[in-house]
C-alpha cells in the first residue's frame, strides 16, 4: 500500500513542497540568529592597573599611588593577547603642574595593542609638600658570634641620613636602622646592609626616601679582651744610702680569655723585680707570663725603668700605736708609757715630702699572744719605697686580760 502511495505523482509533489518549505525555514532561522548575534556588544575585559603619576618629586610627595580599572574591548583573541601582555599597558596621570592638595586627574593609556580599545576614568591624586629631616643610623646586631668570640666596636658609614617625605610620613619615622647578623661569626664582618626608616613598632614607614639606601659596616670579631693596669712586684733592698724615686712603665696591658675569667682580673702581675744592691737608675725588660684563665697578653714584654736617687731621712713624732689580733672577750692595757711613738723613715726626697703621719701605720700584733704581761716590738708599715729606720720606743709593755 505504501508503494502505491509513493508512486502517486501528486503525493510526491506535495511532499517535495513541504520539505522545501521546511528547509527554507531552517535557513532563514539561522540567518536571523546570526543577525541577532551581530547586534550583541563586543567582548570586553576589565584590567586593574596602578597609575603612573607624573609629578614634581623634588618638592611634592604622592600620598598614595592610585589604581584605575581599565575596560578593554575587541575580539576575544585580541583581548586575551592584551591581558597576557598587561605589563606593556601603562595608565598615566599627569600631575606635573599641580601643587599641594587633592586633584581629579584624567588617566591616559599607553601601550594598547592593535585591535583593542581601552576606556579609562579619572583618579584622585593627593600631593603633600616634601620635607627633609636628618636621622642617626642605628645599627642592630642580631645573633651571637662563634663560641669564645665577641663583637668589637662597630664602624658604621654613614652615621646619619636625610629622610625625605611628606610631613605626615616623617612624623611616623622613629629611627633609621641597619640590621646585621653576627650568628656564629668567627672573623671580622665587612659588608653593606640596607637602611630602613621604621616607626616605633619597628615597622617600615612607607612613602619616604633616604639619602642613602645602604650603609657600610665593619665589625671586628675577636676573643674577649680587657685592659688592666700592670701590677709590679719588688723584693730586696737597694744599696745603703739609695732610694727609689719612681718606677716608669707602660701603664696597662690587654689580656684575652673567657669573659668569666677576665671579670675576675683587675690587674696583671709582672715578674718580681729584685732591687737588692741597686745603686743607680736601671732599665729592665719584663716578659709577661700567662695566668690562669688568660690565653694571651699584649704586649708580651714591657719596659720598666727604676729611677734610683740618694736617700733622704725624715722623722714623724706622735704616731699612734694601734693594736691588732685581739681575741673576742680580751682587753689590754699599755703599761708605763703612752701608746705613741716617733718613727724615722728613709726614701727619695719627693716621696718623703709627700708623706704624712696618716701614711705611717704603727701597731702591736697580739695574734697568738698569751694572757698576762708582755713586752712587744712596735711594727710599722709604710708606703712603697719608704723604709723604716728607727722607732722610738722600739717596744712597749702591755697586759692582756682574758
Amino acid at each position: 500500500m505504501m508503494d502505491r502511495f509513493l508512486r502517486n505523482n501528486t503525493v510526491v509533489k506535495i511532499l517535495s513542497a513541504v520539505l522545501a518549505i521546511l528547509l527554507w525555514m531552517i535557513v532563514h532561522q539561522s540567518e536571523d540568529t546570526g543577525t541577532q548575534s551581530g547586534l550583541t556588544a563586543q567582548p570586553q575585559q576589565q584590567l586593574e592597573k596602578n597609575v603612573v603619576v607624573l609629578y614634581d618629586e623634588q618638592n611634592y610627595y604622592l600620598v598614595k599611588t592610585p589604581k584605575v580599572t581599565l575596560t578593554l574591548r575587541g575580539s576575544y583573541l585580541d583581548i586575551m593577547n592584551a591581558v597576557a601582555q598587561g605589563d606593556a599597558i601603562k595608565a598615566v596621570a599627569d600631575a606635573s603642574k599641580l601643587g599641594v592638595g587633592v586633584h581629579e586627574v584624567p588617566v591616559y593609556v599607553h601601550g594598547a595593542p592593535a585591535g583593542v580599545s581601552i576606556e579609562s576614568a579619572s583618579v584622585q591624586i593627593e600631593l603633600e609638600a616634601v620635607e627633609n629631616r636628618e636621622f642617626p643610623v642605628e645599627l642592630r646586631m642580631e645573633g651571637k658570634p662563634g663560641e669564645g668570640m665577641v663583637a668589637g666596636e662597630a664602624l658604621l658609614s654613614p652615621k646619619t641620613v636625610i629622610v625625605t617625605g611628606a610631613k605626615s610620613a616623617l612624623n611616623s619615622v622613629d629611627q633609621v636602622i641597619a640590621t646585621i647578623s653576627l650568628d656564629e661569626a668567627k672573623e671580622a664582618i665587612q659588608t653593606s646592609v640596607p637602611l630602613k626608616a621604621v616607626n616605633k613598632d619597628g615597622d617600615p614607614v612607607e612613602g619616604v626616601r633616604l639619602s642613602r639606601d645602604r650603609a657600610e659596616v665593619n665589625i671586628p670579631i675577636v676573643k674577649p679582651s680587657k685592659s688592666v693596669p700592670l701590677r709590679l712586684q719588688f723584693k730586696g733592698d737597694l744599696a745603703p744610702g739609695f732610694a727609689v724615686q719612681e718606677v716608669k712603665q707602660s701603664g696597662t696591658v690587654t689580656i684575652f680569655g673567657t669573659a668569666d675569667a677576665l671579670a675576675e682580673i683587675d690587674s696583671y702581675p709582672a715578674p718580681v723585680i729584685d732591687l737588692a744592691g741597686m745603686n743607680k737608675t736601671t732599665k729592665l725588660t719584663l716578659k709577661l707570663a700567662e695566668v690562669e684563665g688568660v690565653t694571651d697578653v699584649q704586649p708580651a714584654e714591657v719596659q720598666v725603668e727604676v729611677v734610683v736617687v740618694a736617700a733622704a731621712k725624715r722623722t714623724f713624732d706622735d704616731i699612734e700605736v694601734k693594736v691588732t689580733g685581739l681575741k673576742e672577750g680580751e682587753s689590754y692595757n699599755i703599761l708605763g708609757t703612752s701608746n705613741r711613738v716617733s718613727v724615722t723613715v728613709e726614701g727619695a726626697k719627693n716621696k718623703l715630702d709627700a708623706l704624712t703621719a696618716q701614711d705611717i701605720n704603727a701597731f702591736l700584733d697580739l695574734t697568738n699572744q698569751p694572757g698576762g704581761e708582755s713586752e712587744m716590738r712596735v711594727q710599722v708599715n709604710t708606703p712603697n719605697f719608704v723604709k723604716t729606720l728607727e722607732v722610738t720606743p722600739a717596744t712597749m709593755k702591755l697586759e692582756i686580760q682574758k
